[in-house]
This record gives C-alpha cells, structure tokens and sequence, in this order.
C-alpha cells in the first residue's frame, strides 16, 4: 500500500506589506525536510489552492493586532473546510493576543518563534505573490532595550545572536534585508560586517540601527559595506543628541540616504512631535513619523494621553498627500509650508487640515 503524500497548508491572512511572511517561509523549509516528499502550499486569506484536497496540518501567521479579526475569520473557515485537519495559528499579532484568539477560534495558538523553523532558511520559492528583490533574515532576535511602548519582548524574549544567518541569503537576490531590532548592540557585530562584506550584496537594517550605539568606530566598520539607506529612530527628545551624532558620523563616512522614524502618540506632545521634526528638517535628513498604536485587537485607533482623534487623522493626511512613501522631505520651505513655522503653527495646521477634510466627507445638500 502507497503512503500517502502529507500536504500542509501555509496561510497568511492578510497581506498588507511588500514582504512575504518571513515564518511561513522558515515553516516550508522545515517541513520539507522533516517529511521527504511533502507538499507545502502557500496562499493568501480564503483562496484555498485547487490543488490541496485534504492537508495534514494548516499553519496560519499573523502580523498587525487590528487585523486579528480577519485571522480569526480565516482561522475558522479553514477549520470549517478542513474538519480532520490541526491547524497552528501564530506570529506576532498571535503572540501578543493569544488569549483573544483563543476565544475567537478555540485554539491555543503559538506564542513567539518556532525554535526547529527559526534555525531553517526561508523557502525562497514560496512568495505569497510577491516579487522579491531581496533575501530576508535576521543576525539578532530581540533586543535589550526593553522600551516601553516595543512589543518585542514578547515575541522575541531575550536578546540573542543568530550565527547562521548567512544560510537564509539566496545568492540569485541582489539585496539582503536584515529585520534585527537592534542589530548593533550584538557581540557579532564586526563578524556580521566582514560576512556581508564577503557577500557583496546591498543591505539594508529596516528595523533602524540604535543611535545610542552609533559611533565612530561603528560608523568607520560600517563605512565597509553597501547599507542603503541607513535607518536611525527618534523616539523622543532625549535621543536628539544621540541622532545628530549619528547623522553625522553617517555623513563623514558614508554616502547614501538617511532616514529616521519617529514615533509619535505614545507619550510625546504634538509639540514635541513638531519639535522632533524640525531638527531633522534643518539637518537634511529624511523624516519618516510613525503613529504608536496599542496592540489590541480593534482597529479603532487610541490616542496618546496629549493627542486626539482629530491630530491624528490630520497628521496621518499630511503623510498620505503632501509626502513621497510617508517621509517628510528635505526641503525646508516645502516643511514649513505644511506644518508652520511653530510648534503653536503646527497644532493650529493640523486642526485646519481636520477640518478641511470633513468638508469634503460631507454631502451636499439639496
């Protein structure tokens, strides 16, 4: 009697970044090599393969918390379709919610990484419709900062060093994008630099590097290789020191493109905001604000202890239409046209541009 062919199904809920779920892709290469012969399939939301009949086991991810409805939802189609199958829900909105997926879906799900998938490469053919220009991983799972508004800790508890990284690139791809929360605090760092100078490839640390660890004979060693662009975060005034050194460092060492993330509505003011802003502006760096959100499994939005739902409706527009990819341009007159000359000017704009918007949401009448 012929054994049957194992079919496994990976499913990615929603797909709402340019990048593939990385953990699904780890989880085919594991499964491929624990089960000779399997069939790994791939695929988005509710469209279920025509060519899977009866899969073993269904592993469904999750990424953003407001989206874990439409997790729940597939969860529970897929456990419909497939009665004898068991199905694996994790990632990180699962890991930092498990108890509300739970009851959305009867099942425990997977909290944090799964150690045997971690240690494999990514399966490179498994895309989920995306192009992929680049290889993805990860020299770092962690970080020791522990900030107060960063969930890592609980998807990735502890700070650790990932030596076989260099498994994960696919050498066919010309960039390499390394997703590390704070790559630069890890003992490998010189190794990491000397590898990928090896490699030769383009890098970029999406995650932003640490200004705070940002110095000269960092900025030197990391003059060695092709990071584009190079990433900082401005999470609140008293890192200010902290970003200039580093934008400056960058500049005396590197060429390229600097960008900075800056969070806002966590505990900052929209004048601390505006104040943030306006340092990178005036040292021509690229600005790229991002909105804290609470992890929590509704996608209505919680304002910071200062702001309001209509700062940040308005603070979300000026993104979406004044600026390329959601950054804040160099140009100093296009930043003081949009948001003033004043954190005051600032604040006043934003209502202006709240107000504006609902004009335009209104029906006209008859």
């Amino acid at each position: 009697m012929v054994a049957r062919t194992r079919q496994f199904l990976l499913v990615e809920p929603v797909a709402k970044t340019p990048y593939p779920p990385l953990g699904l892709m780890k989880i085919s290469t594991w499964l491929k090599r624990r089960y000779k012969g399997c069939r790994v399939f791939g695929t988005i939301g509710d469209e279920i393969p025509a060519e899977i009949t009866r899969p073993d086991r269904v592993y469904v991810t999750s990424l953003f918390t407001w989206d874990l409805e439409k997790v729940v939802r597939t969860v529970n189609t897929y456990a419909d379709r497939f009665p004898r199958a068991k199905i694996s829900i994790g990632g990180i909105a699962a890991s930092l919610l498990p108890d509300d997926v739970e009851r959305g879906t009867g099942i425990r799900p997977h909290v944090g990484l799964i150690k045997g998938a971690e240690a494999c490469p990514p399966d490179y053919s498994l895309t989920f419709g995306r192009k992929l220009d680049a290889s993805i991983t990860f020299a770092s799972r962690g970080c020791p900062r522990k900030c107060r508004f960063c969930c890592v800790e609980a998807h990735e508890p502890g700070f650790h060093v990932r030596d076989g990284w260099r498994r994960d690139i696919n050498p066919e791809l010309p960039r390499i994008l390394f997703w590390d929360n704070n790559w630069l605090a890890s003992p490998n760092f010189a190794s990491d630099c000397e590898q990928i100078r090896k490699l030769g490839k383009v890098v970029d640390f999406n995650q932003g590097l640490d200004a705070r660890l940002y110095d000269k004979a960092v900025a030197k060693e990391m003059s060695t290789i092709r990071l584009r662009p190079v990433r900082f975060a401005f999470d609140n005034v008293a890192m200010e020191k902290h970003v200039l050194r580093a934008t400056k460092l960058v500049r005396e060492h590197s060429p390229g493109e600097i960008r900075v993330y800056v969070l806002y509505n966590f505990d900052d003011t929209p004048e601390d905001l505006y104040y943030r802003l306006d340092v990178l502006n005036r040292n021509h760096v690229l600005a790229f604000p991002m909105e804290y959100r609470r992890p929590t499994a509704t996608k209505t939005k919680f304002p910071g202890p200062h702001w309001n739902s209509a700062l940040l409706r308005a603070m979300k527009l000026t993104l979406l239409y004044y600026y390329r990819r959601g950054m804040i341009t160099e140009s100093r007159t296009s930043f003081h046209s949009i948001y003033g000359r004043t954190p005051n000017q600032f604040v006043d704009r934003l209502y202006e541009i709240y107000e504006y918007d609902k004009t335009l949401k209104r029906k006209p009448t008859s």
